[in-house]
């Protein structure tokens, strides 16, 4: 049975996501082959398929990577709001916690840190050419979000995202910029008791467009974290659930209807497009959850770079990858082309504000447990 209301469209997406879950226990041998539900069309179908596949090669990789990192206790060095921009204590950290070896990822697989913890899920083609293309179309449509996001004036560091300098021009039509998309958001420095979450801007202007047009994408990231870190799925839906009860019972209609349109078990999307990435970590995630990490465009050869766990994966259009952009550092450079990457996670003040628990680290041993836990 559907615990999400029929009339909000992240119910087709849990209907996705367990179809995904399902049949990656399938391709990895826990149960037998299942039917796909009726309910979805054929594009988005030939789409889970296609990720249940790389997840269930990555799961199964002989080269599944355990690395000599100790993700917990890496996590307690961290500061509250760590962004990367200290070298001091950045080089301290890589003197306690040095990478032992170098390694090149460009098949999917899922690397463990010391104790069976999973670090990072890397999944290489895990999207389809036509939900590429929703991802392009849907970028274009933000045009206009994007260009007002970039500062033209000196920034800090920290402010990279939207600063001019790390944005390249397009030869398609593309719009350089950098935009956050969430039906639920603390403002800064406005934060519970005294506050409650809002509907970001952008799309209280364009919500349902919107919602509809990054749907298919949505629906993707969603059923890749039901595998990936069941139990942070399960309480993301019970987060958005509580954050829509709460919204209707004080009247914020706003919210209210903007999160039955919002499909996906993230509530956070943030779109770049034509940006360089510079070496950071995301301070609004935590250690124990992971975002999912998506690029897709017409640029050449790129590489992200996680030097803290002593690894870099080749970053192809249509690349996944799961992680903690928290404890692990990240780059990717100036690309020749155009890219855009979707970048999708929560915050844990809204799962405060609906009193759900922060939840725990994803273990590799318990992953096919997690996708049959109440599938």
């Amino acid at each position: 049975m559907n615990p999400i209301p029929a009339d909000w469209a992240l119910a087709t997406t849990h209907l996705a996501s367990d179809y995904v879950s399902r049949q990656f226990c399938s391709m990895v041998g826990a149960m037998p082959k299942v039917l796909p539900p009726p309910e979805l069309d054929v594009v988005l179908l030939i789409d889970c398929s296609n990720l249940a596949w790389r997840l269930a090669d990555a799961y199964l990789n002989p080269a599944s990577v355990t690395i000599n990192f100790d993700m917990v206790r890496y996590s307690d060095t961290l500061h509250m709001q760590e962004s990367s921009i200290n070298p001091r204590h950045e080089q301290s950290l890589l003197e306690r916690f040095p990478p032992v070896a170098q390694l090149m990822l460009e098949r999917p697989t899922v690397v463990l840190d010391k104790f069976g913890l999973i670090v990072l899920w890397y999944l290489p083609g895990a999207i389809n050419d036509t939900t590429q293309n929703d991802m392009m179309v849907a970028t274009k449509m933000m045009s206009d979000h994007l260009e007002k996001s970039v500062s033209r004036t000196a920034a800090k560091k920290e402010k990279w995202h939207t600063q001019g300098s790390n944005s390249q021009p397009s030869e398609n039509g593309l719009t350089p910029g950098c935009i956050n998309l969430s039906p639920g958001w603390f403002l800064q420095d406005h934060l519970a008791p005294k506050f409650h979450p809002e509907v970001l801007a952008t799309l209280k202007q364009d919500g349902l467009t919107i919602c509809q047009a990054i749907w298919r994408p949505a629906v993707l990231a969603a059923a890749a974290l039901r595998v990936m870190h069941g139990s942070l799925y399960w309480s993301s839906l019970t987060t958005q659930l509580g954050l829509g009860l709460w919204a209707d019972n004080n009247q914020f209609k706003d919210m209210a209807n903007c999160l039955r349109q919002w499909p996906s078990s993230f509530t956070v999307l943030t779109v770049m497009c034509n940006r360089r990435s510079p070496l950071h970590r995301d301070s609004q995630s935590l250690a124990q959850w992971f975002d999912i990490i998506t690029s897709v465009g017409n640029y050449g050869l790129v590489r992200m770079k996680l030097p803290n766990i002593g690894i870099e994966i080749a970053y192809n259009s249509g690349i996944m990858v799961g992680t903690s952009g928290r404890l692990v550092r990240h780059r990717v450079d100036s690309v020749i082309g155009d890219r855009v990457s979707w970048v999708w996670y929560m915050r844990d003040d809204v799962h405060k504000f609906v009193d759900v628990p922060r939840g725990d680290y994803s273990k590799y041993k318990s992953i096919i447990a997690d996708a049959f836990c109440c599938s």
